[in-house]
């Protein structure tokens, strides 16, 4: 009989706690997914646990009238480290507002057994580590990238051995040390994250029964997300990136793409990607070698870009080439539809004429267009928002092009959260763990509070609804645009009652 080696590292992706009435997008933990394929790289033991995927349904728990917690018990939770008994618990941590229950998987860790080295890594983690470095349950605090860090933290207490190490934060003698966070340059050496180590079937029969992302103009089946560059070197007020992934912009050779696409389609019958990169289309020759690959190889997919890409990145013959390959649909970052707030409070280094353009070619070429705005920054006046709601009508009208208007959120680690703190205009204090849901965005200035933009958005969408349904009239074939949204009435509802909301 074998004897079983001991596990290295459990990896946990905690449940999430959520308003009753968001939306559920569910989403591998790729984080985990890459962490834990360089330590089987380098020889290490590890296993990857789930809450969200472990069995084949959404597990929800209601917490009291207004939210619920999607993902395994607490019990479950603990049975799973009693079984492993590993020597880390390395637990991810997405969210700034789900902090509490990367601490609470860290509590139970302990209470199985207080050998056990807890490790915390994320957004949140990489941006302020102070704020789990003070948890007694918590041992150690990656930021940035876990790859290198984590398999170098794990040699050196194999070894006994102490010394400095990148992107680590750890207590001693009740003093902080907070390392330097350094970059991997060659995200080739990474091998592809470690699939064999969850259930992907759990994940594509939850994805069936609608509680993934509806993606636009396709079957919404066999659909998976996908990173193939990290790092952005723009300078948007709203966004946290920098502090977990940094300003250089790194990324995955094309030949190293279109061998993970190949992957995944060979092995789980893939039939669309979701490629979360923030900057997919910054390098224009790499994005175009991986277009040509996907053709080349004669790959049957279809493809969405969910967090956005920049519109003056986006040619015509780009956006043909797109098409071409699979392109379902495209998601654009506009943020305002206020030259003067792009330029001089987004920090976005945008022209609305190259968003116009984009949207002219992308009505040509027949690929669904989405722009994302926000509304609400900080020194943002009520006519600038205005300005933002005009735009965005104004694309829609013209181009159809569909717009996602999210209300202004100062997250940790972003400018714009040291902005709104210095001039006072966090309207309900700064604890992170409130951060997420309607009742906790928490801005206000003397030009709007939180009231004016939700029923701003809500009289915006109410006219998109209307203006959708003449324009559908006209054209009635952009009914199958829309296609998806049809055969899940149950999602399609929630995201309306999302979007029009008033509390």
């Amino acid at each position: 009989m074998f004897e079983q080696k001991e596990i290295d590292v459990l990896f946990i992706n905690p449940p999430e706690n959520k308003e009753i009435n968001d939306l559920t997008v569910l989403g591998l933990p790729l984080g985990i997914l890459y962490i834990a394929a360089f330590l089987e790289k380098k020889g290490k033991n590890v296993k990857v646990f789930d809450s969200i995927t472990y069995k084949n349904k959404l597990e929800i728990t209601k917490l009291g009238d207004k939210q619920v917690r999607i993902g395994a018990s607490w019990e479950r939770i603990k049975k799973e480290i009693e079984k492993t008994n590993p020597k880390i618990v390395g637990i991810s941590n997405h969210f700034s507002s789900q902090i509490k229950n990367a601490i609470e998987v860290a509590k139970i860790a302990k209470k199985v057994n207080k050998k056990i080295i807890t490790v915390v890594g994320g957004p949140h983690a990489s941006c302020r580590p102070k704020d789990f470095l003070k948890e007694e349950n918590i041992d150690y605090v990656i930021m940035g990238e876990g790859e290198f860090a984590l398999n170098e933290l794990i040699d050196k207490l194999n070894k006994k051995e102490k010394g400095k190490i990148n992107n680590l934060a750890y207590k001693k003698n009740k003093k902080e040390i907070i390392n330097p966070i350094k970059y991997i340059t060659n995200l080739d050496e990474l091998p592809l994250p470690a699939y064999h180590l969850i259930n992907m079937e759990n994940y594509f029969a939850i994805i069936e029964k609608g509680e993934g992302r509806i993606t636009i103009g396709t079957k919404n089946k066999r659909q998976i997300s996908m990173i193939t560059s990290r790092g952005c070197p723009y300078n948007c007020i709203f966004c946290s990136i920098h502090g977990h992934m940094g300003r250089l912009w790194r990324a995955h050779s094309s030949e190293y793409v279109i061998k993970h696409i190949k992957y995944l389609v060979d092995n789980f019958k893939i039939n669309h990607i979701s490629f979360e990169d923030d900057n997919l289309v910054l390098h224009e020759k790499r994005i175009e070698q991986i277009l040509e690959g996907i053709e080349k190889n004669k790959i049957k997919i279809t493809w969405d870009t969910p967090n956005g890409v920049r519109a003056d990145r986006l040619n015509f013959n780009l956006l043909k080439k797109m098409k071409k390959t699979g392109c379902s649909s495209l998601k654009i970052g506009i943020e305002s539809g206020d030259q003067f707030i792009l330029n001089n409070i987004v920090g976005k280094n945008l022209e609305l004429k190259k968003v116009i353009e984009t949207a002219k070619n992308c009505k040509e070429l027949e690929i669904p267009l989405t722009g994302f705005f926000i509304i609400g920054f900080p020194e943002e006046k009520k006519r600038n928002i205005q300005n933002t709601l005009n735009f965005a009508k104004m694309l829609k009208k013209k181009y159809y092009a569909d717009s996602l208007i999210t209300i202004s959120m100062p997250l940790i680690g972003t400018k714009m959260y040291e902005v709104c703190k210095e001039k006072k205009y966090l309207a309900k204090g700064h604890n992170p763990s409130e951060f997420g849901g309607e009742d906790s965005l928490v801005i206000k200035t003397k030009d709007f509070d939180i009231n004016y933009l939700i029923a701003e958005r809500k009289k915006f969408y109410t006219q998109m609804i209307f203006l959708q349904i003449l324009q559908i009239l006209k054209k009635p074939s952009m009914v199958v645009k829309y296609a998806n949204l049809l055969k899940n009435p149950k999602k399609s509802i929630a995201i309306l009652k999302y979007l029009i909301k008033t509390k």
